[in-house]
């Protein structure tokens, strides 16, 4: 090797750095940046299907309640259930366990058909929001794509402003 750089391999290289800085471009659309909004009464939009934090509320018990619209815009229905919502806090996560309880009024199954909106009430038992904050309520549409997902992160400023 004799420790020449040709003008043809210099440009030889930088087409190829060129590629690959376009290339990697492309791949940032895979990532899985979330939607996040930080008030009460705001929307998201991930994978087709739009959700609203309706309202917040926090009870003398030291539970925190959230209520969520949801109106599925996909083809397919969606299967929600207690797996699809979590809550977290500073020292505190209800995540597919006993802290977190979901109840739906408007629906008879857990599924949401294309064009239907339900209401759920996600109840994050032993959280006082006010307190406890910041709190991160997150809301997965589809478990099968879990990288998605709509967040709220609310201060305890936002939730008082709310309630």
């Amino acid at each position: 090797m004799t420790g020449e750089f040709s003008r043809r391999s210099f440009l030889k290289y930088t087409a190829l750095t060129a590629v690959v800085v376009a290339g990697s471009s492309l791949l940032t659309g895979c990532g899985g940046d979330a939607p996040v909004q930080r008030a009460v009464g705001t929307s998201n939009r991930v994978l087709k299907v739009v959700s609203k934090l309706e309202q917040v509320e926090c009870d003398a018990a030291s539970d925190t309640t959230f209520k969520l619209v949801v109106t599925n815009g996909r083809n397919n229905a969606l299967e929600v259930t207690k797996a699809n919502f979590a809550v977290k806090a500073d020292k505190y996560l209800a995540y597919q366990n006993d802290k977190l309880q979901v109840t739906s009024p408007d629906a008879l199954s857990h599924q949401v058909k294309k064009g239907e909106t339900v209401t759920y009430y996600v109840t994050a038992k032993g959280l006082n929001a006010l307190t406890d904050g910041p709190v991160t309520f997150t809301f997965y549409p589809d478990l099968e794509y879990s990288e998605f997902s709509a967040n709220w992160e609310l201060t305890a400023d936002a939730l008082k402003s709310a309630t």
